[in-house]
């Protein structure tokens, strides 16, 4: 507020009349006030804990489920991992490779139905 609105407000302020309270209103008012009771209480909503707890873990735990099975799906972390533990596959330049499994699988489930 600049200082020409504020010096108005402030001789309108002043030239306005202060009504007289009558006897005893302050008095009345208070207690009134003391003899009603027009509080009203909002009960604490409070989420469960499980539920906040599960879905909290849950997430980040599907979440690096999923990536872990992308990335060994398609062979990226494979130059990270020991021979040991990739095969022969994974160290030859074969790019055609099948590291997943599926190939072996569907061999293994031709073979047990016939």
């Amino acid at each position: 507020m600049d200082k020409t609105t504020q010096e108005q407000l402030d001789r309108m302020l002043a030239a306005a009349t202060n009504p007289e309270l009558p006897a005893g209103a302050i008095e009345r008012l208070l207690a009134r006030i003391d003899s009603e009771d027009r509080v009203v209480t909002m009960p604490v909503r409070r989420a469960a804990p499980r539920a906040v707890l599960g879905w909290g873990t849950a997430l980040p735990l599907a979440a690096s489920l999923a990536l872990g099975i992308y990335l060994g799906a398609m062979g990226s972390l494979d130059r990270f991992l020991p021979e040991s533990v990739t095969g022969e596959l994974a160290a030859g330049d074969d790019d055609n490779a099948d590291l997943s499994g599926v190939s072996e699988a569907e061999a293994y489930a031709e073979e047990d139905v016939s």
